[in-house]
């Protein structure tokens, strides 16, 4: 691990834009549908190199994966591990409750997106 006794090392959190062609697979094969495995790890990993290069060009000391070969991580954890069944079902946002047109501007920019909105169900002990 780094460390740095003269300055905040800098990191960050969180899923970093996909490639169109990594997004599709893992939409792909979050939705169930069939993808070439050897594909998807082929593009995964030129992602994760391409979105660490990055980051040490942009001066992030500690970088990541920036969820690169994830969908989401409630639907990731789901497949990782014993526990999990359908979807979870969410009752609506507040905010897109109140705000009809705010929610259906979203669900137009998520149509491609992994299934965020109704993760898995956890159904037995994890």
């Amino acid at each position: 691990m780094r460390r740095s006794d003269g300055r905040i090392l800098v990191t960050h959190v969180g899923s970093i834009p996909r490639n169109p062609t990594l997004r599709d697979l893992l939409v792909r094969q979050d939705n169930g549908e069939p993808v070439d495995e050897g594909e998807l790890a082929r593009e995964a990993e030129a992602a994760v190199r391409h979105v660490v290069q990055q980051q040490l060009e942009a001066g992030v000391d500690v970088g990541n994966d920036g969820e690169q070969p994830r969908a989401g991580f409630s639907t990731y954890v789901a497949r990782r591990m014993r526990g999990f069944a359908g979807e979870s079902q969410r009752p609506l946002a507040r905010d897109l409750a109140e705000h009809p047109d705010y929610a259906a501007m979203l669900a137009l920019r998520r149509r491609a997106a992994a299934r965020s909105g109704n993760a898995p169900n956890a159904v037995a002990e994890v």
